[in-house]
């Protein structure tokens, strides 16, 4: 009996670990993916809906792979985790946010200190210049608060959401290349190496 309450416990906290690594290297995925322009141009199909619904929360973009969000989860992998935990911890942590993508949820009193709610994921989705760019967090707002990215949502500052270079298309190709469109034209044209890598690893324009 006793080594069974030593493996729950084990498993418990097994699980804690795991979900506290997947929130932090989620965390500077998310934030790596609007501060520099590589990951920007991948990420900024999920930022492109101008209605934040609960279809926004799937509006991602294509090229994951390409921008190379896995290498943020990679220490977990050294650390010991089995990729297929990772990946089940991964899938959960979006499946979690799929509810915070609405407007119909106000804020939610003490949960608002410590999980990342409606009300924070609003103001992360907005394209307001008191809000742009807050609010990393997936299930959690702690490390946001910690980091010193983290706003609330403020009653005399509504938001409005799209991105900061409207999209006018409809067309799902043209959305899911838009920003990778941007980005290889501003590459072509640069005439340092210097200005190239600033190209791909500044901030996005």
């Amino acid at each position: 009996m006793e080594a069974i309450t030593l493996i729950c416990i084990s498993l418990v906290w097994d699980f804690l670990l795991l979900f506290v690594g997947i929130e932090f290297f989620y965390y500077w995925y998310h934030r790596a993916s609007h501060e520099v322009r590589w990951f920007w141009a991948t990420h900024a199909v999920h930022h492109s809906a101008k209605h934040l619904n609960l279809s926004a929360a799937y509006r991602l973009g294509w090229t994951g792979l390409l921008s190379g969000y896995i290498l943020f989860f990679l220490p977990l992998i050294w650390l010991g985790v089995h990729p297929i935990a990772l990946l089940t911890g991964l899938s959960l942590n979006l499946i979690y946010q799929f509810w915070i993508h609405t407007e119909l949820v106000p804020k939610l009193g003490v949960l608002e200190w410590f999980l990342n709610t409606p009300s924070h994921h609003r103001v992360h989705h907005a394209a307001n210049s008191e809000y742009i760019d807050r609010n990393y967090g997936g299930v959690l707002i702690i490390f946001d608060r910690w980091f010193g990215t983290f706003t609330s949502e403020q009653p005399d500052c509504p938001t409005f959401y799209g991105l900061t270079h409207p999209l006018r298309s409809y067309n799902p190709v043209t959305i899911a290349f838009h920003e990778w469109r941007r980005l290889f034209q501003d590459l072509i044209t640069a005439k340092t190496w210097r200005d190239r890598c600033r190209v791909i690893f500044g901030r996005p324009i």
